[in-house]
This record gives structure tokens, sequence and C-alpha cells, in this order.
């Protein structure tokens, strides 16, 4: 239970599961496992610097392995904003470690003003990291499990520079058998455990959102596939209160821009037109591409005047941002029904489809409505 031990042991704890993560998750860059992984080489390298200017070289090792430590909690606040999605400037992550070492390097003969500074400056840092994680964590499991351990290291490395700036005599130097010391490092020891365990699970779920977002939406437009938008659509109108339009639309001559300007033109039409469908639909409002150029949107609660205007404004911004981003204006046949009461969702797309079927017979760029619509 001395220090120089337990030392040796958060050095191979944090060596081991870095390979551990290489080995088995694999890093993709950017990614929060891979700033953990980078967290953890720190811990490793800081610890091992402390550990050999114990006997060659003390000021500059000391200093090198308080940067590492410092520079190993600024990557574990990284690991936090990109697994939250939250980015952190690049200043804040920086500015600690190249501070501390500096100042470290300029007040190193007085030992404990030093490591009192390095606690602080450390302290402070995965106090940041615990606290981004535990607010709005409600009942996201790994934030909580990451968030407390890291509150528990913290709030040790805090306790160990207030007794080495107030109570010197209590708390001589760093690698004394000081029960603080004792306690720091096997918390240290565990919160490496319980943030790797964390992270995985962070992982795992980013992993599992990603597959569902994969499984519902259509990787060129954006919007819900087929199956996706059929299953919530009918699950919108098994509502007995559901008042809603079904709007079916068909970009106009869309074979003529595949054969003429090329397949990549018209995946570019397809992408644009998702982004004009999401932008004026309402959130409420339900939007898939049913299939090839063939989109399908589910409108809840809708007025005739609201729907005339809508109308008026898909075929507005459509032709605009396509002739806007390709030169070409592109326009759309549409047919829209209300959907009856207790009618099923196969059925109102069988009437939406004859009306589109209609308008593209009446000369295309209108859409048809069946009664009540308008």
């Amino acid at each position: 239970m001395d220090v120089i031990t337990l030392l040796v042991a958060v050095l191979v704890n944090a060596l081991l599961m870095s390979m551990a993560l290489v080995v088995c998750v694999g890093m993709r860059v950017r990614s929060g496992l891979q700033a953990w992984q980078f967290m953890l080489l720190g811990q490793a390298l800081g610890f091992g610097l402390l550990i050999a200017s114990a006997r060659v070289a003390p000021g500059v090792l000391s200093t090198l392995g308080v940067m590492a430590l410092s520079a190993s909690a600024s990557a574990m606040v990284l690991a936090v904003s990109r697994f939250l999605g939250s980015p952190v400037l690049r200043l804040w992550l920086l500015g600690p470690p190249l501070a501390l070492g500096a100042v470290h390097a300029f007040i190193y003969a007085q030992q404990g003003l030093a490591t009192g500074v390095t606690n602080i400056v450390i302290g402070l840092q995965i106090l940041w990291g615990s606290v981004l994680l535990l607010q709005g964590a409600r009942r996201v499991r790994w934030r909580w499990l990451c968030g407390m351990a890291g509150v528990a290291n913290g709030l040790l490395t805090l306790g160990r520079a207030l007794l080495v700036l107030f109570w010197p005599e209590v708390y001589p130097r760093f690698v004394a058998p000081h029960p603080l010391n004792i306690a720091s490092l096997m918390v240290l020891n565990a919160t490496l455990v319980l943030g790797t365990m964390g992270f995985l699970l962070a992982h795992r779920d980013e992993a599992e959102q990603a597959l569902v977002k994969l499984a519902s939406l259509d990787t060129l437009t954006g919007l819900l596939n087929r199956r996706e938008w059929m299953q919530r659509a009918g699950r919108a109108l098994g509502h007995a209160d559901e008042d809603a339009v079904l709007l079916m639309l068909d970009l106009d001559h869309f074979k003529r821009v595949n054969d003429e300007r090329g397949h990549p033109v018209g995946d570019e039409v397809l992408r644009l037109t998702g982004e004009v469908l999401r932008g004026e639909l309402r959130a409420r409002d339900l939007v898939g591409r049913y299939g090839g150029e063939e989109f399908c949107l589910l409108l809840r609660h809708c007025e005739p005047e609201a729907f005339g205007r809508l109308d008026a404004r898909l075929h507005q911004a459509l032709q605009r941002r396509c002739e806007a981003s390709l030169g070409f204006p592109v326009d759309f046949s549409g047919g829209a029904v209300r959907v009856l009461p207790g009618e099923t969702l196969a059925a109102a797309i069988q009437r939406a489809d004859d009306h589109l079927y209609r308008a593209k017979h009446a000369g295309r760029g209108r859409t048809l409505c069946a009664e009540g619509v308008l």
C-alpha cells in the first residue's frame, strides 16, 4: 500500500486499458473513445515521469509529469464533450497544461507551493469534466458512473492541495505514505476502471443510435425511409381524433435529369428535395422518401388554407433551390387527400396516388387535391 507501488499500479492500469481499447474496440479519429485513450496514456506518461523524477532530473521530469497529467485531464474533458456533442474551445483544453508547466518550472524550488498549484489545476479540470457529465444526466447511467467517479477523484485532488498549502506539516511530500495520498491513488485507479467502463457504455449507446438512424432514415435525403414512414404514419392514424392530410409528390421529368445530366446530378436533386421538405414542414408532420423520386407527407391538423400556402411554398422553394444550386429548376406533381375517419393508411395512399397520376397527366407541376383538402 505504499505510494510508489500505487503509482506503478496506476501506470500499468492505464497502459493495459489503453491497449485493450485499441484491440477490442478500435479507435475512430475524433471519437470520444479516442480522447479517453489519450487520457489513459496521459496518466501513464505523467506518473511514469513522476516516478522517474525521484531518481533522475527531478526538476525537468516532474514538470513534464504534471503537464502530462493536466493534459490527461483535458483529454477527459474532450472525451466528455465529444460524447455529449458539446464542443469545447481548444484554448480551454491546451491552456491549463501549458500554463501549469510554465508555473511549475518557475516555482519548482518551493515544493509545497508547486504541489499545491498542480493539484488545484488538475482537480478543477477533473471537476469541470464531471460537472459537464452530471448536468442533465437524468437516467443516463454511464454519465452518472463517470461523473461521480470524477467528482470523487477531483475532490481528493483538491483536498491534497489544501493540505499542502495550509497544513504542510501534516502532508510533507507527494510520495509520503500519507492516508490522503493512498486514498487518492486508490480512487484514481478505480476511476480509470469505472471511467473506461462508462465510456464504453457511451460508445455502445452511440453505436446503437447510429444503427437505429441507419435503419430508419434514407441515407441520400435524410428523410424517413419507406418502412419507417409507414410505421409512424400508421401509428399516427391509429388515433381516433387524428385529422391529417396525406400528400404524395413525384419529381417531374426525373428520369430525364438522370439520363441527360447523370446520376450524381439526380442524387443531388433528391438531396435538395429532402432539404426543402425538412425546411418547410412543421415538427409534427411526417415526411419520408416513398421510393425513387416519390415522397409521402402526412400533414397533421392541416387546415385547407394552411395546405394551400404550404403547397405553393413547396413548389416555389424546390424550383428556387435547384435553380440556385444546379442551374435548372425542378418541380413536382402531387396528389393530396384528407384521411377519412377509420380509413387505413394503404387506402389513403392509394387515393393520393390516383390524384398524383391525374396531376401528371394534366401537365405536371401542380398538385391535385381531393374534396376537403382545400
